[in-house]
């Protein structure tokens, strides 16, 4: 729809229609309100620059089209002037040899069928700004790259996004609409909400201490957790996970094993008792003679955090050869 700006408009729409143009909105009536932007076009002609510069004072920008849906929408709203149905798009480059880029975005977006016929051909070599067509023939809605200095008339944009309409996100605005594009890690309506990973409890991990960071929520994206054993202790796993974009964990919680002391065997001549199934740390070790025999060293050893034994293994001598050793 076409419209003189008139009649019960809102504040935005209102100083919007001070300026010497004719506004339009995406779709709906001025007297209603709309979630996407405003469009609007000058009714003098300029040179590339200069049309820019209008839409940035009277507007937020040059027309950014970010689909073949938005370009056909803008070409019927646009009046057919006979005698120069030709106006300035925000696409441009600087040099012949750079790709063409919407200002504001950084997109390239084109078209499969944007350009008229034999289009762009830099026929002076410094056409590096573009018109689009908007008259009854058969390139109605094609574009052409021109000089930037020849005058057209200007289309413009007024965004409905600002700061805070999205938190963790690109406010994109369409037809009719606007859309929050969340960062990776976040969801909702307005990209509010980090994704949670699963809750991680210290009574998950036992024989040792687990310290977490939650920069953007308790167990969310970019939480991590890190894990150290108590002493006598080793880890088996990752020592740091942090939770993804998806809302997993990079790795599974780790575990803390006991150290383990090599492996003490039944003494010859003497009889072996440890504390607990396996050798491991803070485990006890007593040794004792069998009938006839005496023990030469330490009756009583210990698993150390390092994994040694607090001393060598005794041995066992017969009590007679021990007796003649002496006499």
């Amino acid at each position: 729809m076409m419209s003189k700006c008139a009649g019960q408009i809102s504040l935005t729409q209102q100083r919007l229609c001070n300026y010497p143009t004719v506004c339009f909105l995406l779709g709906i009536s001025l007297a209603e309100t709309t979630s996407g932007w405003t469009y609007g076009h000058s009714e003098t002609t300029m040179n590339w620059t200069m049309a820019r510069q209008w839409c940035q004072t009277s507007f937020t920008d040059m027309v950014v089209i970010q689909s073949q849906e938005e370009n056909d929408y803008l070409v019927s709203q646009l009046p057919n002037r006979k005698k120069s149905p030709y106006y300035w798009i925000g696409i441009t480059k600087t040099h012949k040899n750079e790709t063409w880029t919407w200002i504001g975005n950084n997109s390239t977006w084109i078209g499969e069928h944007s350009w008229a016929p034999n289009e762009p051909n830099n026929n002076h070599s410094t056409e590096f700004c573009v018109e689009i067509y908007v008259n009854s023939y058969a390139n109605r809605g094609k574009w052409n790259d021109e000089k930037c200095a020849n005058s057209k008339y200007a289309v413009c944009y007024h965004a409905q996004c600002n700061s805070a309409s999205c938190e963790r996100g690109r406010c994109q605005e369409t037809i009719n609409s606007t859309t929050c594009l969340c960062e990776p890690g976040f969801k909702g309506d307005r990209c509010e909400t980090a994704e949670q990973c699963p809750v991680l409890n210290q009574t998950d991990f036992r024989s040792g201490r687990m310290n977490c960071s939650h920069p953007t929520g308790l167990h969310s994206y970019n939480s991590t957790c890190e894990f150290r054993c108590d002493e006598g202790y080793k880890l088996i796993g990752e020592d740091q996970i942090r939770c993804n974009h998806s809302g997993q964990w990079t790795a599974s919680i780790p575990v803390c094993t006991a150290v383990e002391c090599p492996p003490l065997p039944q003494p010859e001549n003497g009889y072996l008792s440890c504390s607990g199934g396996n050798q491991v740390f803070n485990t006890t070790c007593q040794f004792k003679c069998q009938l006839g025999h005496l023990m030469i060293g330490l009756s009583t050893v210990t698993c150390g955090v390092s994994g040694v034994w607090s001393g060598p293994r005794p041995i066992f001598v017969y009590y007679l050869k021990f007796k003649n050793m002496n006499d």
